[in-house]
């Protein structure tokens, strides 16, 4: 017999380990998912985590959220997994038929989520319950022992003769950076503008940013770098470390418009990669969307190796 019922708090261990089962490349503890659901009740979101029980134990599990990055109030993004040894039973089908009555009773506009293009079962799962793919994603990822700088020399060198500084948040936080945080958050909103995306993007709030971004345990203060000019900050990325994997996560790389084209971002990534080795990573990994062409060009050059796509899978309530 499968019972769904909202997630208990002793669950949610459980509930993660399935999600990252499911999605390797985004791993998560039970704490993590607690915490961003957590912050979800706090910007006043709609969320909720369903977990479905066979024989007594978690077999499955589906949630709905909202994006504070590219929000609308009827829009959704979706979480569904089942644990492999609870496969082909009906379990997704049940936690599918609960997460579609929550969106209904909501009055959902519509719902995302996604999934890799060579799932054997999720692509099809998702089609019969009237879901289309749309954007895709690449999730790559670098072995960082294997990379090579020396053939970056000359790019770092040019940008260092034009007053291009690589500066990380410890360091800004130990020069006692004035309105740091604000400053901050000021990037990040204006090299976001230009993300491809399946949503259009709106604007983040100082308090997403800093309960998100800021605030996430995960953040690597050494790995969140800052291009500076002449006092002017010219873009960014970040990266972060989840307890449920030893691999590091990219966050937003970005680059203001004047800078574009200029080989700040590749500067960003080198020194990333530095980061990465002195904190003793073997791997970052990074997502794109497949027509984000110049991210894409850049960690292909520096030796990320995608994996099959993920699609964006979006279902409209009529």
């Amino acid at each position: 017999m499968i019972t769904v019922a909202p997630i208990a708090e002793h669950e949610w261990d459980a509930a993660a380990a399935i999600l990252t089962g499911a999605n390797p490349h985004d791993p998560l503890t039970g704490e993590d998912l607690r915490r961003q659901m957590r912050e979800q009740q706090d910007w006043g979101y709609g969320w909720a985590v369903l977990v479905a029980h066979t024989g007594g134990e978690v077999a499955g599990v589906a949630g709905y959220h909202q994006n504070p990055g590219a929000f609308h109030p009827d829009r959704y993004g979706l979480d569904l997994a089942v644990a492999p040894h609870a496969q082909g039973r009906g379990v997704g089908a049940a936690l599918w038929q609960a997460l579609h009555a929550d969106l209904r009773a909501r009055h959902a506009e519509s719902a995302r989520i996604l999934a890799r293009e060579d799932h054997p079962v999720a692509p099809g799962f998702l089609t019969r319950r009237g879901f289309t793919g749309s954007k895709r994603y690449f999730m790559s990822t670098l072995h960082v022992p294997d990379f090579d700088p020396a053939p970056y020399a000359a790019l770092e060198g040019r940008l260092h003769d034009r007053g291009v500084r690589i500066r990380s948040l410890t360091e800004l936080r130990e020069a006692g950076t004035p309105d740091l945080a604000r400053r901050l958050h000021a990037l990040m909103s204006d090299v976001r503008q230009d993300v491809p995306r399946a949503e259009p993007a709106t604007p983040l709030s100082f308090q997403v940013f800093e309960d998100a971004i800021l605030g996430d345990p995960g953040l690597l203060l050494d790995a969140y770098l800052i291009a500076e000019v002449d006092g002017q900050w010219a873009g960014q990325t970040t990266l972060f470390r989840s307890d449920a994997s030893p691999d590091l996560l990219t966050g937003l790389t970005g680059v203001t418009r004047s800078w574009r084209g200029q080989g700040v971002a590749t500067a960003l990534k080198l020194a990333a990669i530095r980061a990465a080795r002195t904190l003793n990573a073997t791997t970052i990994r990074t997502d794109n969307a497949s027509d984000n062409a110049p991210m894409l060009a850049i960690n292909d050059r520096l030796g990320f190796v995608r994996d099959p796509a993920s699609v964006s899978y979006v279902i409209r309530f009529g």
